[in-house]
């Protein structure tokens, strides 16, 4: 459900660029984040993960940005930041030898702490490209196709991303997934 909820934002930026331009746009998706983060935070008891409260102060500051100045270059920074900035931290995480993607994932696989320095440092480098094609798509090419991309051109890639991990770790599925219950 909170996927789900995540690409509302999306859908209300794609749908304001489309019809009005990037700067009405901006302005949904701020609007459409701060209901969807009020509605996640209630439904999470009043607290945010560090990756929500990261999606949505930056959402807050380039769009607000976009609006108060009436430039899309901030609004055009707010990708390649957020996934630098994942990228950067996971990259991080394993130079200190505490894997984040132990954290997130430690009851879907079973791996050794080389493992998880692996597959952290996979997540780092995706980041980092996704970083490198929002750039690329918002300062390098025109208007549509950086709409496109930011709206659902990156899906595919993490898709494609999400499957091929799954493909490599699939013996490294936790036991405790797999087993029956007894009867």
């Amino acid at each position: 459900m909170k996927a789900l909820l995540d690409f509302i934002p999306l859908i209300a930026f794609f749908i304001a660029a489309r019809y009005y331009g990037i700067l009405p746009a901006a302005g949904a998706l701020l609007v459409a984040t701060l209901i969807i983060y009020a509605i996640h935070f209630v439904r999470q008891k009043g607290k945010f993960d560090k990756q929500q409260w990261v999606v949505l102060l930056l959402t807050i500051v380039f769009c607000g940005g976009t609006l108060l100045l009436r430039d899309d270059i901030y609004l055009r920074w707010k990708s390649p930041i957020i996934n630098g900035i994942f990228a950067l931290t996971l990259l991080g995480s394993v130079v200190v030898n505490k894997p984040l993607m132990q954290l997130a994932m430690k009851d879907v696989f079973a791996l050794s702490q080389s493992g998880w320095k692996k597959l952290t440092a996979a997540w780092a480098l995706f980041f980092a490209v996704m970083a490198v094609l929002h750039y690329v798509t918002a300062f390098m090419m025109s208007d549509e196709a950086w709409i496109n991309f930011k709206t659902y051109g990156w899906i595919p890639i993490m898709l494609v991303f999400i499957v091929a991990q799954f493909l490599v770790l699939k013996k490294h599925i936790n036991p405790a997934l797999t087993e029956k219950p007894p009867q």
